[in-house]
């Protein structure tokens, strides 16, 4: 009887050593499978607000480089370039943790929307200010109204994702996501003022170079009220 049972007892033991040692060596089966359901909050977070610090950055340099403008030095477009290939690896970075985890802070789906939608802003700051040089547009303070605009809707958009993270302080969320629509719709005015004026001008080549650059520096204004929207509504559903 004691023979048996010391059988089945090393039994046992042989079958959980080998467990452990498969769990500990496991790249793909159960050990990452349970690694993958572990909470991640964090992770997402920090590269929510990496992807806001680079935008604020971005935003800063265009809306100093528009003040400072030098259509012969493109050092502002190549610093816009580096922005923006930034802003793409750590857009990566956040679908890769969105395919390796199960658990998130907030839908998978709103995950990638807001990713995409912050991505657009560093996408469009960075065309707009290709397409100044590219056209080689003269300068119009439309283009120094609207390069503030961006700078500060992207600082009203770092305010609510540092105030999103635990779902605590909703009502500085709210506010500066409400900031964000009030700086669109001042950006929308401000393009059909500008485009009046410059219609006004009667230089058929002029007004092709400019109003793309005004729609370009436009677009930046709506991705951003893009990105303010659907933090509302993650705010709505988890707050």
């Amino acid at each position: 009887m004691l023979t048996k049972l010391n059988v089945v007892f090393f039994r046992v033991r042989s079958f959980f050593k080998k467990f452990a040692q498969n769990y500990k060596n496991d790249t793909m089966g159960i050990g990452n499978i349970f690694h993958a359901f572990q909470p991640k909050d964090k992770i997402f977070f920090v590269l929510f607000e990496k992807v806001t610090e680079n935008l604020v950055a971005m935003s800063e340099e265009f809306n100093n480089g528009i003040k400072d403008f030098d259509l012969n030095d493109d050092t502002m477009l190549k610093k816009m370039s580096d922005y923006e290939h930034k802003n793409d690896e750590l857009t990566h970075e956040i679908f890769v943790e969105l395919g390796k985890n199960f658990i998130t802070p907030f839908d998978r789906e709103d995950i990638h929307t807001l990713a995409t939608g912050l991505d657009d802003i560093a996408d469009y700051i960075y065309a707009s200010t290709k397409y100044i040089f590219l056209y080689k547009s003269p300068e119009m303070k439309a283009y120094s109204d609207f390069s503030l605009l961006i700078h500060k809707a992207c600082l009203e958009i770092q305010i609510a994702m540092k105030n999103l993270k635990g779902f605590k302080n909703m009502e500085q969320v709210k506010e500066a996501c409400i900031k964000v629509n009030s700086i669109e719709n001042i950006a929308d005015d401000l393009l059909s003022n500008s485009m009046v004026e410059l219609f006004e001008t009667n230089d058929a080549i002029n007004i092709i170079k400019v109003s793309s650059v005004l729609n370009y520096l436009e677009v930046v204004t709506d991705k951003a009220e893009d990105v303010a929207n659907t933090i509302e509504n993650i705010m709505i559903k988890y707050a």
